[in-house]
């Protein structure tokens, strides 16, 4: 017989708690949508000189990134408990960068 395994909020794994709005806005916002998405970056740069790819190319491969954390940052705003004006800001700021991917995409820039 096979035992279920209980889920629960403390076996989830970091990206899943960050995807479920579970993190702080401060840690989703500057560590995961900044400084994890620099080394992604980083490694999209890499990997588009390395098949020499244009722009358009790398951007759109961003885009899963994009989307993962437009989801936990927008989540995490959300359930945020603090000023209501660091949860406006972070969404904005989501807007704003979504426009300006999509934008990138659409130009090619």
């Amino acid at each position: 017989m096979v035992k279920k395994r209980k889920s629960s909020k403390k076996s989830k794994q970091y990206y899943q708690k960050f995807l479920d709005g579970e993190l702080s806005l401060p840690h989703s916002y500057w560590l995961v949508g900044v400084v994890y998405s620099f080394g992604v970056g980083i490694i999209l740069a890499i990997f588009m000189l390395g098949f020499n790819l244009p722009e358009r190319a790398a951007n759109v491969l961003a885009l899963p990134w994009l989307v993962f954390i437009t989801i936990g940052i927008w989540k995490s705003a959300t359930k945020y408990k603090g000023p209501k004006f660091w949860a406006i800001l972070a969404k904005i700021a989501i807007v704003i960068g979504i426009i300006n991917s999509v934008g990138s995409i659409i130009s090619g820039v």
